[in-house]
């Protein structure tokens, strides 16, 4: 069994988690006051349980609270001796996974979060919603009459029956009432400023390229799974990272031909959702992938949550063998 870090995105987030993953793991506590250094921020007071979900009215907050989250569930792991040699990351969470993979150092990483998030902010609104149970054929009906109303598309094909749309507000609530009165879909929205992922955002793309272009890339020690291609890349270029993490941006997330894609390289692996919440662990349904799966949060008890993944994984072999060859 080959273990396979998943690093969340956006939406896995709630008031309290950074101060909750200290108390899991002592040593984040450096790890926070060196990123609040870093930022010339105050990170752990502006992200404490008091401040609610205040915290997260800037896209650029909620971008930086989940990257240092997802990290200190990483650190918190390595400590234990869990390691995987494969990841990938769900939109925002590719940015852990360039991290793990040693494509980028942490301090780099850390400012072009930030700096995306400032994108972000700047950029064209619009509102997003996630929608299932729904197969993508009568998602695609559904958006394709919205788009009469204004701009729409789906923007993350995260499982067979689980999709995020994203566009001008009139035509998501379009499409969201259409989903719900005619396939009887729950609808969700999880966004009602950023249209991430949609054409809305090329602008956004095009600004944040131009700061890419002065990252420190190199060729990472572990294999590079973007959710723009679904598929492994294991010598990227600097040019090619740019190029992917830009039209990322305003392109469609592939996270479920990208599980698909761990899966036929490595059918025994056990996924391990690295960060809070346990979306990515709750995607993966039976009916469609088999592999084990573990999460790590938990509201009630994360220390309990914790030592039952970490036990459930010593043994685990953290190389490659039950994986095909790239």
């Amino acid at each position: 069994m080959s273990v396979v870090f998943m690093f969340p995105g956006q939406s896995s987030r709630y008031p309290g988690m950074l101060d909750k993953l200290v108390d899991l793991h002592r040593p984040n506590a450096e790890l926070l006051a060196w990123a609040s250094d870093v930022l010339n921020r105050d990170l752990r007071g502006h992200f404490a349980e008091s401040a609610g979900e205040q915290a997260f009215a800037r896209n650029v907050d909620v971008q930086i609270s989940v990257f240092l989250a997802n990290h200190m569930v990483l650190r918190a792991l390595e400590a234990e001796g869990v390691r995987a040699e494969l990841s990938l990351g769900l939109s925002l969470g590719e940015w852990n996974h360039l991290v793990h993979i040693g494509a980028l150092d942490f301090e780099q990483a850390l400012r072009a979060v930030e700096f995306r998030g400032q994108c972000y902010d700047t950029g064209p609104r619009g509102w997003m919603a996630a929608i299932q149970p729904i197969d993508g054929e009568s998602l695609e009906d559904i958006v394709r009459e919205a788009s009469k109303v204004g701009t729409i598309e789906i923007v993350n094909f995260n499982s067979p029956r689980q999709h995020v749309i994203a566009g001008e507000r009139a035509a998501v609530e379009v499409a969201v009432e259409q989903a719900e009165d005619e396939h009887y879909a729950q609808a969700h929205i999880i966004d009602r400023n950023v249209p991430m992922h949609s054409s809305l955002f090329e602008v956004v793309g095009d600004r944040f390229a131009d700061y890419l272009r002065g990252l420190d890339f190199c060729v990472p020690r572990r294999p590079y799974l973007p959710n723009r291609l679904a598929r492994f890349i294991d010598a990227p270029t600097p040019e090619q990272f740019v190029e992917l993490l830009s039209t990322h941006v305003h392109a469609p997330v592939l996270w479920r031909e990208s599980i698909e894609a761990v899966v036929e390289r490595c059918p025994e692996a056990a996924f391990v959702e690295v960060g809070p919440m346990s979306v990515l662990h709750n995607l993966m349904h039976r009916k469609w992938v088999r592999n084990r799966k573990f999460r790590v949060d938990s509201r009630e008890d994360i220390h309990a949550q914790f030592v039952a993944t970490v036990d459930g994984l010593r043994g685990a072999d953290p190389g490659r063998q039950a994986c095909t060859p790239s």
